[in-house]
């Protein structure tokens, strides 16, 4: 395998140390395995001392509020690697999570991104009921029940909150787009991928674990955000029938491993509240422009 620099990028927005000592203190013992750096990207106007980690990091402060892409593009300029791997601050990796996303693109030159999907640890009743809508990451629904994946093991999406992704695709077409404040940059950025001919190489033992959603609170807001991403996504590239149609197939999918279970309409009510706040987000937003 080549030795190409790998930089790990984890960007957050509140000093949460328990949650960030618990993501390094997973993948610690993976960091030898590669020549390898970590750039911890903290979204701040107020610099902080650096966290006490169980890992070396670079520590590098960035504006607040400007939105998710802008910190992504924030944290890619920084990282010095050839291949850059993001993850969510509120996972932490299983014990083969490095090598199963970044082997792909070191085996083969002309891969250019490898996501993979979470897995949501049982918590609350409300978070395993959220989790079994695919949220977030497939959630125990199961990544390629929430995205297609081909025989060959690729899709076209690719999973911000966990991907590897060689410097080089962001010479081809460009950075995350940052008019997508309120999320869906991913989305977005799988399109292009897409149209400029790069497949995403889907990694199954690639996956990180999550934390479930486990209030409802936390659920509403971030439906309406998702909603409220939906509308600036749409004005970004157009007609969305293909977004449509994919999430009535992952529908479908929830309503086929659920509907014998005894909390499915608990399921179905909650599947139908994420698709009335979406829209309520959408129209939120339309109407404030």
């Amino acid at each position: 395998m080549k030795k190409l620099l790998i930089s790990i990028v984890v960007i957050f927005d509140k000093i949460r140390k328990e949650k960030l000592v618990r993501l390094f203190e997973s993948m610690k013992n993976q960091l030898s395995l590669y020549p390898t750096e970590i750039v911890l990207i903290h979204e701040s106007n107020t610099p902080l001392p650096t966290p006490e980690l169980p890992v070396p990091v670079r520590y590098v402060t960035i504006p607040e509020k400007r939105g998710i892409p802008f910190n992504r593009n924030q944290g890619l300029q920084q990282a010095r690697g050839e291949i850059i791997v993001f993850i969510d601050d509120d996972c932490w990796a299983q014990e083969k999570w490095l090598s199963s996303l970044v082997g792909p693109l070191l085996k083969d030159d002309t891969l250019f991104a490898v996501t993979s999907g979470t897995k949501i640890p049982h918590s609350t009743f409300f978070g395993d009921c959220v989790a079994a809508l695919g949220f977030p990451g497939g959630g125990s629904l199961g990544f390629e029940k929430v995205w297609r994946v081909s025989a060959e093991g690729f899709t076209n999406h690719l999973a911000a909150g966990n991907c590897a992704l060689r410097r080089e695709v962001f010479d081809t077409i460009g950075y995350f787009d940052e008019s997508l404040k309120w999320g869906a940059e991913d989305a977005e950025f799988s399109y292009r991928l897409e149209r400029a001919g790069h497949l995403v190489k889907y990694a199954p033992t690639a996956f990180a674990y999550h934390e479930a959603r486990t209030t409802l609170r936390s659920f509403v807001r971030w439906q309406l955000r998702r909603g409220r991403a939906n509308f600036h996504l749409k004005k970004r590239i157009g007609p969305v029938g293909e977004f449509i149609s994919l999430r009535l197939w992952s529908t479908k999918n929830i309503i086929k491993k659920n509907w014998h279970r005894p909390v499915f309409p608990l399921l179905f009510l909650l599947l139908a509240f994420s698709f009335f706040l979406q829209q309520l987000g959408y129209l939120f937003e339309a109407h404030r422009k």
